[in-house]
């Protein structure tokens, strides 16, 4: 509380007090940051609100970010996170950006120069070419951002960053506060936030682009509802279940969609696009209708756009049902576009339907079966590659295996999160994370305690490579000091394989370059022990070689009471480590190579 000099009694608030309280008032639980000179004063305001708040410090400020970007993936609550001035801020920049590709609402404060010596040159102010310069450079990873410069405007900006992050399209907000600013009073009360928010999100589609929309979807003959990122964020799962049972249409999810519609349910689909599956990619090239909902038709869900590859547009005509304007029409034409909150589409769609054609859905046997029969000959292509060699495809089927359906699983870039994405079935809603259009290394270790965090009684799984986890190893002992039971599956195949695995199927077999991890003296492959990191990290570990011992490994993983690393020593030959590719990727190949 600040201090009155005359009366010696406690007036106000500061303002890291302020966005305390505030953050309190929201419900936010947790703040994931790293204390430091620029951040100081706002820090000290939760020392005293420990009970009702709780700070968490990661040991990089990237990592603070995927902690609340995961939190919000796997539970819907947006948390906040909180940096230094100058470097420590800037760390934060891949996370923010990660979360704005995807729609991730979290909100991140930083510490700025004091208002007072804005452009002198305060330590890490960033200001040649300006004063602080440094809130226009993260504004193109956030949706808003506000640059506080009195403590008064804290009553104003904090609501609506929170209504900015949460509404329309969602995504993260950014609030630079000046030590100054940070450490003076304000008099003004703490707004409710319920006062200061609408009470429904949902927005209502044209309901003649809807008719429209039933009436071409009544008529088609090989309908696909194509579900993205839009369907989880408005909680339409039953609603997609509910129109695709109507119209017996086949459904396929995005990366960013995977879990919103069950992954054994006779109409799923699997996936399309150059990370796609062999039924996936099928369905929607043969599609005469395509119902995409909450989906931007990204480079990796459509094939780079190559003609008849994961779409043929014409002739399939597309609905494309979203809540962002700019979306519909952008990489595809549209024969109905609609702009809706996904949940509130997808049921007025099914009124419509029904409307139009009563209450009986439409009955498509020969479409089932050929559905199922694909979805046979992918299983049996994947589980046909197997060698008697450790490979990253064998771990994902055998955890399935033993993990219950309502397991979390985390997966960033690379081989891990295509075949995981792939091969690794999700059966319920925010079950699947997954930087999707960032594709960001680092993430999957602070993503898996995050989650952990929101679902402590729900098996949480992280797939990570061993490149990936060495950029962000350092938060096993976040995990530790949190008692966040995680499983990080350490796929340790020691290189970065997944590019060399496209150098050779893109640029030659021969085109290979430093991506294994080797020696500068002899050459020899230079492993690293993460079962050895892992205790010295205060957390358990396991070493698997064979493929009999994935399952028992998982189930004494999730039997343990804390965190726990399991190392598989994965086989590097292009045999078991490359995936099955259906779809296509444009990387352009140098005009030097044959």
């Amino acid at each position: 509380m600040g201090i009155s000099p005359e009366e010696g009694e406690q007036v106000g608030l500061t303002g890291g007090e302020f966005v305390a309280e505030y953050l309190i008032a929201e419900g936010v639980p947790y703040v994931f940051g790293i204390p430091g000179h620029g951040d100081m004063a706002a820090f000290d305001a939760f020392k005293d609100r420990a009970d009702r708040i709780t700070m968490i410090g990661p040991r990089h400020e990237q990592a603070a970010a995927h902690m609340a970007d995961a939190y919000y993936r796997a539970s819907g609550k947006p948390l906040a996170t909180m940096t230094s001035i100058g470097p420590g801020s800037m760390n934060v920049a891949t996370g923010l950006g990660t979360a704005f590709v995807d729609s991730i609402p979290l909100i991140s404060f930083t510490g700025g120069p004091q208002t007072y010596m804005l452009g002198r040159g305060v330590l890490q102010e960033l200001e040649r070419q300006q004063d602080n310069v440094f809130p226009h450079i993260i504004q193109p990873m956030v949706k808003r951002n506000w640059d506080v410069q009195h403590v008064d405007l804290l009553a104003d900006v904090l609501p609506r960053a929170f209504n900015n992050m949460l509404s329309g399209r969602p995504g993260p907000v950014h609030i630079e506060l000046p030590m100054d600013v940070q450490a003076e009073v304000t008099e003004l009360p703490v707004p409710d936030p319920a006062e200061r928010r609408a009470t429904s999100g949902a927005v209502r589609p044209d309901p003649d682009a809807i008719d429209k929309a039933a009436a071409k979807l009544l008529a088609a003959k090989r309908p696909v509802l194509l579900a993205g990122g839009g369907c989880l964020e408005a909680k339409a799962a039953a609603e997609v279940k509910k129109v695709a049972e109507y119209l017996d249409a086949a459904v396929v999810v995005t990366m960013m969609g995977k879990g919103v519609f069950p992954e054994d349910h006779p109409l799923d689909a699997e996936h399309t696009g150059s990370n796609g599956t062999l039924v996936g990619n099928y369905m929607t090239k043969n599609a005469d209708v395509i119902l995409a909902v909450g989906t931007r038709f990204a480079e990796q869900t459509s094939s780079s756009f190559m003609d008849g590859m994961s779409f043929s547009i014409p002739p399939t005509e597309i609905i494309h049902l979203d809540i962002d304007p700019t979306e519909i029409g952008k990489n595809y034409p549209t024969a109905v576009g609609a702009v809706c909150d996904a949940k509130a589409g997808l049921n007025d769609l099914f009124d419509a339907l029904v409307d139009h054609n009563g209450t009986e859905g439409i009955s498509r046997p020969a479409y089932r079966e050929e559905i199922a029969k694909l979805r046979a000959d992918w299983k049996e292509m994947l589980t046909g590659r197997w060698t008697g060699k450790l490979s990253l495809s064998q771990v994902l089927h055998k955890s399935r295996e033993v993990l219950p359906r309502e397991a979390i699983a985390i997966a960033s870039a690379g081989h891990p999160q295509i075949q995981a994405f792939q091969e690794f079935l999700s059966y319920e809603p925010r079950t699947w994370l997954s930087p999707g259009g960032y594709s960001t290394m680092g993430y999957t270790l602070p993503a898996a305690i995050g989650a952990k965090l929101a679902k402590p009684d729900v098996p949480v799984v992280g797939f990570a490579g061993d490149g990936d986890l060495q950029q962000t190893i350092q938060e096993l002992a976040v995990a530790a000091e949190t008692g966040a039971a995680v499983i990080i599956a350490c796929l340790n195949n020691t290189g970065w394989i997944s590019i060399r695995d496209f150098q050779r199927g893109m640029f030659g077999e021969d085109r290979g370059f430093e991506t294994e991890f080797r020696s500068r003296k002899g050459d020899q492959l230079m492993p690293v022990d993460f079962c050895a990191i892992a205790e010295a990290f205060n957390c358990g570990s396991e070493k698997v070689t064979e493929t009999g011992d994935i399952g028992p490994a998982f189930e004494r993983a999730m039997a343990s009471e804390g965190p726990c690393l399991i190392e598989f020593e994965l086989s590097s030959e292009p045999a078991d480590s490359e995936g099955v590719n259906i779809g296509h990727w444009d990387l352009p190949k140098p005009a030097y190579l044959p």
